[in-house]
């Protein structure tokens, strides 16, 4: 319905909120091909203002064939969450060798 000109607003109003970015919107539409294609001008003029948001957002030119997979992030709490990842890996590893070296001590006792 999103790309209907007689659409419900309370559909076009929950399609917007489950997929608030424009990478997101791209993907969801699952369009292929160019605008032209649409069946309504009212159509083309979606498909077009998805794709220029999008390419807006990604800071180059997105086509359909080539939709963003990765969403274009602030960076914001990037570091905490690399810090969280890298001390679960440390903690795996140091658990694994432990139990690796207890079980060679036990080996030869």
């Amino acid at each position: 319905m999103y790309l209907e000109q007689d659409r419900d607003t309370d559909e076009t109003t929950a399609f917007e909120q489950r997929y608030p970015t424009a990478p997101q919107r791209m993907r969801a539409l699952a369009w292929r091909g160019p605008e032209s294609l649409a069946p309504s001008s009212f159509a083309r003029g979606q498909l077009v203002a998805v794709r220029e948001d999008c390419s807006h957002v990604t800071g180059r030119a997105v086509a359909w064939e080539s939709v963003p997979s990765v969403e274009v992030g602030d960076g914001r709490g990037s570091a905490v969450a690399g810090f969280l990842v890298g001390a679960g890996c440390l903690v795996a590893i140091l658990a694994f060798l432990a139990i690796w070296v207890n079980g060679l001590v036990a080996l030869f006792d």
